[in-house]
């Protein structure tokens, strides 16, 4: 097949991420694929350096040089990853053999607007990256079910062997520094958690965003657990990072629309003590790779972590557990072969 993946968000975020493994894994897997993104943008800048073709993005006035494009490559799919590149790809399909797919692995709440209601109609297939997404396009939307479609994001189980366990335990979180990654509830668990555990250590991985570790490092003072807090910025070998903790945490308010990090633990042999949010009830099943709680609770998330603490046999088992989850469900063999599917019944749908 040739398909065009189209995406216009400026960072490399959990979208942007979600397109680009997509593409380059089509593109492995021979079909020939194109990124139309912003050029000097993060995504146009991290498909070059992945060797995927690129095509620059325009806005609804250029149009006619994308339609053109469409016709003279003989593209088949044009999937959209935002809404306004799906006004793009409805609007270069339209009159041509095209089938346009949507995508979302975005956290935004989806709402009825403007024009949605064509859009969807020359819109041969939705995939949704969570269930609940899913759901919410046919509650919120009206879709005809068989036109919307769950595909989990993939990931490269391999790039994760699993590891020994650290002699000592130490619970990691890896998430940019921004308030939705709840940081500070992790902080506070960690107050609760000291008096039982003093050697207990919490390792924070991650570039500053919308924190700095310097207030990070001042909420961890307050509650007098710094002494057990690294703070070690981002980490080019997550893998490497992953398999020097015990556990991980997924202490989030908000987000995890895909939650790669996640897929990451799992795939690293840890267990996963995470909130109720986004997708992860979808992807941590509790009891068996670890555990969900309500999100700003940190005496809740204290508890779950002590749960593990305590069994360090059975703490090892559910990162057994999460290991072979990950190589059953969340392969990009898996995320491939099933978006390829919905690429051929959204051809279908044309003849």
């Amino acid at each position: 097949m040739k398909i065009l993946q189209m995406v216009d968000v400026p960072w490399d975020s959990g979208l942007a991420h979600y397109a680009l493994i997509l593409a380059q894994g089509l593109n492995d897997e021979g079909h020939e694929v194109f990124v139309s993104a912003t050029p000097g943008q993060k995504p146009w800048i991290k498909a070059h350096r992945l060797g995927l073709k690129t095509l620059p993005l325009v806005s609804l006035k250029g149009l006619g040089p994308l339609r053109r494009f469409v016709r003279e490559h003989g593209i088949d799919v044009i999937n959209a990853h935002t809404g306004s590149t799906h006004s793009l790809a409805v609007a270069a399909a339209l009159g041509q053999s095209v089938a346009v797919v949507r995508t979302r692995s975005d956290a935004r709440a989806i709402r009825r607007r403007p024009g949605g209601r064509f859009l969807y109609k020359h819109t041969q297939r939705v995939i949704a990256a969570a269930s609940y997404i899913r759901d919410s396009f046919l509650k919120e939307l009206k879709l005809p079910p068989k036109k919307v479609v769950t595909i989990y994001q993939g990931l490269a189980v391999e790039d994760f062997e699993p590891v020994p366990f650290p002699k000592a335990f130490v619970i990691g979180v890896v998430a940019r520094l921004d308030p939705v990654k709840g940081h500070r509830y992790l902080l506070e668990a960690l107050s609760i958690l000291k008096a039982t555990y003093p050697s207990l250590r919490l390792r924070v991985i991650g570039q500053e965003e919308n924190i700095k570790i310097r207030d990070l490092q001042a909420i961890a003072a307050r509650l007098r657990v710094n002494s057990q807090v690294d703070f070690v910025g981002f980490q080019a070998d997550v893998a490497k990072a992953m398999g020097e903790c015990s556990i991980g945490a997924i202490p989030s308010i908000g987000s995890e629309a895909v939650s790669r990090v996640a897929l990451e633990w799992m795939a690293s042999g840890r267990p996963v003590v995470a909130t109720k949010v986004g997708c992860l009830p979808e992807i941590v099943q509790p009891k068996k790779m670890g555990w969900l709680v309500e999100p700003k609770d940190a005496p809740a998330l204290a508890a779950a972590l002590a749960k593990l603490l305590h069994d360090p046999a059975g703490t090892e088992v559910m990162g057994q557990n999460a290991h072979a989850e990950a190589r059953e469900r969340f392969t990009m063999e898996t995320f491939i072969g099933k978006t390829v599917a919905a690429y051929k019944a959204a051809i279908g749908e044309l003849e």
